[in-house]
């Protein structure tokens, strides 16, 4: 459910007025649209995407060095 929105400029004064029903419209446009661009991406990028490929970046504890005086 969406409600109507009144659109302010920097002053305060009314510029105009979105109803219910055209909010919907363009919620609804605007997810129809993010959803083909993420189903696309989301085949593409899960190639050859595996754990193995996955360098650690974190030193071990072992490189770590010794704090002791």
């Amino acid at each position: 459910m969406f409600h109507e929105t009144k659109v302010l400029d920097a002053l305060g004064n009314l510029k105009k007025i979105i109803s219910g029903n055209e909010l919907k419209r363009r919620h609804w446009e605007n997810f129809k649209i993010l959803e083909e661009n993420c189903n696309s991406f989301s085949r593409t990028s899960r190639k050859g995407n595996s754990r193995k490929s996955i360098k650690k970046t974190s030193p071990s504890l072992e490189n770590v060095g010794d704090d002791t005086y």
